[in-house]
């Protein structure tokens, strides 16, 4: 796993104005390079006057034309880039299903592959929209936390059941219950919060110190038949009691628009009303992104305002022989939500 030559876009990075900028990671391959140009263009866009970001890319394999139209929307905002190809044969045994693949494994590997003298990064996923400055993020203290993060508004407690307060009303809305299945065995508390790994501020100095890279690794392979979503499981397990905090409306994810009120959420709700109408990141969560045939993601149309700033800005959503059944597939997955919901709600009449 070694880093490539430096590829430059924008404001070079004199090393006598450290103060000024923000180490920033990424992973991305062809399948989320459009979105990743949205993400950093959007990042730069909103940056304060004087900052700049200097991103680390954990590169998968990105054809030659999609470098060059990342190249072409980065060449006037101040980022530089260093593109690093980690070896897929470390993370290649990893589950992987839907719209992830093994690049999604690579934030893992972040303090083995970025240089040692990096001691903290912002860890961004490809697919956001960054409405606000990222140096309110990279001012936060990290202190002895492995990292920063907020609440999985989707599935935002270990056990929703002994750790979401007004659980009878948000039960029905929740993507899972209990997303560590196996958290008893594991020892963790199920009143615990769970967070979501798509925005981050990582302690890479004390990753490197504690060993981190290896040990997520062994969390996924060790707990193979309870693994669900990916990455964050490991993440989860590793860092639980360990992590800090910032509000939720850094990473607002599209489950937030499930909740029918702030009496449903499973959140402080305050927070919740700020994540869904104040968002400072919008994070294209679920499989069925904006930029697919028949999605019908609530934050549309903030993809497609970030996509007119990059070199994909004449790009037009594919009619493909595939939409028939990305619709059927689309339409399936809202009659089992709905089942899902009409049964907590009947279920949790009467529990304790």
């Amino acid at each position: 796993m070694k880093e490539s030559a430096q590829t430059g876009a924008g404001i070079p990075s004199p090393e006598s104005r450290p103060s000024q900028r923000i180490d920033v990671v990424c992973a991305a391959d062809d399948a989320y390079v459009m979105p990743l140009a949205v993400t950093l263009k959007s990042a730069c866009r909103h940056l304060g006057s004087g900052k700049r970001i200097r991103l680390f890319l954990l590169a998968g394999e990105i054809c030659d034309e999609n470098w060059s139209r990342l190249q072409q929307t980065l060449v006037d905002e101040p980022i530089e880039i260093h593109t690093i190809k980690p070896d897929l044969d470390v993370v290649s045994d990893l589950s992987i299903s839907h719209h992830i693949s093994h690049t999604a494994y690579f934030r893992l590997l972040a303090a083995e592959l970025v240089p040692c003298k990096v001691e903290k990064a912002i860890y961004l996923d490809a697919d956001l929209f960054v409405k606000e400055d990222l140096a309110r993020l990279w001012d936060l203290p990290i202190e002895q936390h492995d990292c920063l993060a907020t609440a999985d508004i989707a599935c935002p407690f270990v056990d929703a059941r002994v750790g979401c307060a007004n659980y009878r009303l948000a039960n029905p809305y929740m993507a899972a219950l209990r997303p560590i299945r196996n958290y008893r065995e594991l020892d963790l508390d199920g009143a615990s919060e769970y967070f979501n790994s798509g925005v981050m501020v990582l302690n890479l100095h004390q990753w490197r110190k504690e060993n981190v890279a290896e040990r997520l690794l062994k969390i996924l392979r060790d707990n193979r038949e309870h693994v669900w979503c990916w990455d964050q499981y490991a993440l989860n397990v590793l860092f639980h009691g360990n992590w800090g905090r910032f509000e939720p409306r850094w990473n607002q994810g599209a489950h937030v628009f499930e909740y029918p009120s702030e009496a449903h959420a499973p959140i402080d709700p305050q927070q919740w009303t700020d994540m869904r109408t104040n968002p400072a990141i919008v994070h294209f969560t679920t499989e069925f992104k904006p930029w697919q045939t028949s999605s019908n993601h609530p934050r549309s149309e903030v993809f497609f305002e970030g996509l007119a700033a990059t070199a994909w800005k004449n790009w037009c959503l594919p009619e493909t022989a595939s939409s028939f059944k990305q619709w059927f597939n689309r339409r399936m997955i809202d009659m089992i939500k709905r089942s899902t919901i009409t049964f907590r709600k009947l279920a949790s009449v009467g529990s304790p």
